[in-house]
């Protein structure tokens, strides 16, 4: 179970997402449900990720911040930033290839931004296996490595994905 969570604001087109403690892939689906909004808005003018007291962050997080730079990139032509004073979380997201889609800053400032939390919502098991599938084949884009490294993960859940489908389809029958 995750101990931390996401938080949110926007103000004047720009877009600030605050992640706080232990984030994992239960605190992003109301990430990635959010990010499919932003997408469609016309007023977008940036985006910041605030990592400043986030203490772990997982694979599938990364992958839902990739596709947000991304679809950022695509979408609106804007490089959105991320801030970070944590040089572990630092370097896992320069690993990862965050950095081509984001500016990474190192930032010591004032942890107390108007955010909200961004309440988890229902999760299902579809909810969860899509989001996590779907962040890391946005990973496995950024970078030759990545490809490796997640090409047998995607591979398995895309066969539990298939084989959910075929239950589900059976069952409207």
């Amino acid at each position: 179970m995750s101990t931390g969570h996401v938080e949110y604001a926007r103000l004047d087109g720009t877009h600030i997402f605050k992640l706080i403690g232990e984030v994992r892939a239960q605190s992003c689906i109301s990430l990635d449900k959010l990010l499919a909004r932003i997408e469609q808005q016309d007023n977008v003018v940036g985006a910041i990720v605030d990592l400043t007291q986030t203490t772990f962050i997982d694979s599938t997080v990364l992958g839902v911040l990739a596709k947000l730079g991304l679809k950022l990139k695509q979408a609106h032509q804007i490089q959105a930033v991320m801030l970070s004073t944590n040089p572990d979380i630092s370097t896992l997201a320069n690993s990862m290839g965050l950095g081509q889609v984001f500016v990474i800053l190192n930032y010591c400032g004032d942890p107390n931004i108007c955010t909200k939390t961004l309440l988890d919502e229902h999760i299902t098991h579809q909810a969860m296996l899509n989001t996590v599938l779907d962040a890391h084949k946005t990973l496995m884009r950024l970078n030759e490595n990545n490809q490796n490294m997640f090409e047998p993960l995607v591979k398995k859940l895309e066969k539990q994905q298939d084989t959910m489908d075929a239950v589900s389809n059976q069952q409207n029958v």
